[in-house]
């Protein structure tokens, strides 16, 4: 059964509609190996056994009764712990909300329920999701499962490390900087920021951003993202972020490759820190991508040269939220760091905001001008393989960053997916290759607002063809 837990959702779900896989022994088997395994990774803190054999039981007897839902009925799943359950603390890796129970479903967690998945307990994250390595938080360091004394990446370290160790098969995260992106370039399996309003945000706990943070799958293949993103897509009237679009099947073309797709390869900017085993890993998948029938050109976006300036948008707003905690009860940040950032918020001038906001529109300009042209942008999701958790300063490509200093980790961790997220597109992370030292890191294909399924399709492509794939970390191995 232990062989099972690492097979795709996609191979799974069609064995358990025939009955020859049991909801209830998968659950099992998933719930033994984060007993196994937790220990050393720290992803998965709260852990729901006893629901979570009870809905399998329930998903069963209905699949026995011939009420099949689709492909995540019976498939045990995590949740990142800033993403509301009912009856459950929610705590978003904060001893400040250490004994918060929500008491309600976020929409993408009703939606999960109602397409039959099983919902394991909470993953592991970055304190209130703000940081890029899972360092810091009420439950302590996430654990790398290529290298334990590496990070996980952040802020969805915890579902990163559990979908990559087999503890399930999907996890939720979300995503305001690289949250789901690095995490999953790091841990070696595939993350989605799909659109900014495509995924209902309802339910996921401040602090947080009504434009630039994005809920999303993090699975270990690009058809079992496209399955969840299915799931969990649409509509939704109690999120006032929430954009009407046409119903769409994200499985359905995801195999037909990408002759005659237009692929521009960013130059600037993204190779600036990357060291050199990143950078030919991305100008392999380049040549890769041209082999299987796409036009790959280089392409440039001057603008991005301004992205550090663009900060005063983000800082305002998802911050701001925090402050009335960072002045009354500093002693319970677990970072410093965090605290200062959410107090720097209220330093913000009017003048800082409306200039940030020109610099991000240029940037938008430049991009859609560009994307006129290039379907999907391709870049390094990360600089850098994950660092040791311990590290003070990491290698880039000409020097140091001081990672224990303010700026350094974010420099590392998000400096490469930050952009996306500020202009709201669809990104994936899918794993590129491997490090001088045996750690993973991963390939980000950026598309237009709401072509989600080209950058699933792209993505799979690589996957097949020229991409690692998933493979069986060493804690498992």
């Amino acid at each position: 059964m232990n062989d099972l837990l690492f097979s795709p959702i996609s191979e799974i779900a069609p064995r358990i509609r025939a009955k020859e896989i049991s909801p209830v022994e998968l659950t099992r088997a998933a719930l033994q190996q984060i007993e196994a395994t937790d220990g050393r990774l720290n992803a998965f803190p709260v852990v729901k056994s006893e629901e979570a054999l009870s809905a399998a039981a329930d998903a069963e007897h209905e699949i026995q009764a011939g009420r099949w839902k689709g492909p995540l009925h019976g498939i045990p799943v995590g949740l990142k712990d800033n993403i509301a359950v009912n009856g459950w603390v929610t705590t978003c890796g904060s001893r400040i909300l250490a004994e918060h129970v929500t008491d309600y479903d976020a929409t993408a967690v009703r939606r999960l329920r109602e397409a039959g998945a099983v919902i394991l307990g909470k993953n592991n994250l970055h304190e209130w999701a703000l940081g890029g390595s899972c360092t810091f938080g009420i439950f302590g360091t996430v654990h790398n499962p290529w290298n334990t004394e590496h990070i996980a990446g952040g802020s969805s370290g915890g579902s990163a490390a559990a979908v990559s160790a087999g503890q399930a098969f999907m996890a939720l995260g979300t995503d305001a900087r690289a949250s789901i992106r690095t995490p999953a370039s790091y841990c070696g399996v595939v993350g989605l920021k799909p659109t900014g309003g495509l995924v209902s945000r309802f339910g996921e706990l401040p602090p947080t951003s009504s434009w630039y943070m994005a809920l999303g799958p993090i699975a270990r293949t690009v058809t079992d993202v496209a399955i969840t993103l299915n799931a969990i897509s649409g509509y939704d009237d109690l999120d006032p972020g929430s954009i009407r679009t046409e119903s769409r099947d994200y499985t359905a073309g995801i195999d037909d490759g990408v002759k005659g797709l237009r692929i521009g390869v960013v130059k600037n900017f993204f190779y600036d820190d990357a060291l050199p085993e990143v950078r030919d890993s991305v100008e392999a998948a380049a040549s890769a991508y041209r082999a299987m029938g796409a036009s790959v050109r280089e392409v440039e976006l001057p603008a991005l040269r301004y992205t550090s300036l663009i900060e005063p948008v983000y800082e305002g707003e998802a911050k701001g939220w925090l402050v009335d905690y960072a002045l009354t009860r500093g002693a319970d940040f677990d970072s410093q760091d965090i605290r200062y950032r959410a107090l720097a918020s209220r330093f913000l001038r009017t003048a800082d905001t409306l200039r940030a906001n020109r610099l991000l529109n240029l940037l938008r300009a430049q991009v859609q001008e560009v994307m006129e042209e290039i379907d999907i942008l391709l870049t390094p999701t990360n600089s850098t393989p994950p660092y040791r958790i311990d590290a003070e300063e990491v290698e880039v490509a000409d020097g140091t960053v001081n990672v224990a200093g303010a700026g350094g980790q974010s420099r590392v961790t998000t400096r490469l997916t930050v952009p996306f997220n500020a202009l709201a597109l669809p990104a994936i992370s899918v794993p590129c290759g491997m490090s001088n030292s045996g750690l993973p890191f991963g390939l980000q294909l950026v598309g237009r607002s709401f072509e989600d399924h080209l950058v699933l399709r792209a993505a799979r492509a690589f996957e097949r063809e020229a991409g690692l794939g998933y493979r069986r970390p060493p804690i498992v191995a």
